[in-house]
């Protein structure tokens, strides 16, 4: 099995050794890679649907894996244990939804859990959360998966408010990273920009900084190389 590249990377962050959850689980395509590469012992497969469960009860049948991937049908992280959990995926959902599970289960804030976060919008609200709710994002890196760009973020608990300015906000550490993929991101994100100073009045406090931005992440691309305009993405 191989994983696309946004799972591949969730993938990356996963610690050798350490139990995991796969929230929002689908077809289990990521636990069952993990098992099979020896990252993981066990892991635990989550959705809060009965569909995608019973598809991912079929993949890790086929794979010879019901016996150390348990799937549990819950909302979030309802229905998993603090005990199970060390990494712990929220992958492939909006920063909205992910906000609701992470507040619903105060348990991770425990500098011993890693969270793994994909969102698949709005990440600029779940970067501003976690900075003011305590959580730190220890790494975050780019890839382009299916000609779209995303961002994973590596992330712990460790009770420290941190200020959230706008690049961080929109971009995070990416801003610092040279690599061709958070150059990308970081495209993407400044063509949504350009889109949304069109609803804003010149001369207003919206329009200022998000023209400022726009001047701050153009530049950014500048110095990294000219981005084509097929860039597209979810972020």
């Amino acid at each position: 099995m191989k994983l696309d590249e946004r799972l591949a990377l969730c993938a990356l962050f996963v610690r050798r050794g350490k139990k995991t959850v796969d929230v929002g689980t689908d077809h289990a395509y990521l636990p069952i890679w993990l098992v099979k590469q020896g990252i993981t012992d066990s892991s635990i497969a989550s959705d809060v649907r009965v569909g995608p469960l019973e598809n991912a009860e079929k993949n890790i049948a086929e794979n010879g894996l019901s016996d150390r991937i348990h799937t549990i049908l819950s909302d979030g992280l309802e229905k998993i244990s603090p005990d199970d959990a060390d990494d712990i995926v929220i992958a492939g959902m909006g920063a909205e939804l992910m906000i609701k599970i992470i507040e619903s289960a105060p348990w991770l804030k425990n500098n011993e859990k890693r969270l793994i976060l994909q969102p698949m919008t709005r990440a600029e609200e779940l970067r501003e959360y976690l900075c003011t709710a305590g959580f730190c994002i220890m790494e975050e890196k780019a890839c382009i998966s299916c000609k779209k760009s995303y961002s994973v973020m590596l992330c712990c608990y460790d009770g420290i408010i941190r200020e959230c300015t706008d690049i961080y906000r929109y971009a995070g550490d990416l801003s610092n990273d040279k690599s061709s993929e958070a150059l990308r991101y970081i495209y993407v994100v400044n063509e949504k920009l350009k889109k949304k100073i069109k609803g804003y009045e010149k001369g207003t406090e919206e329009y200022e900084k998000t023209a400022a931005l726009i001047d701050r992440f153009g530049e950014i691309i500048l110095k990294g190389g000219e981005k084509d305009d097929n860039s597209k993405g979810d972020i």
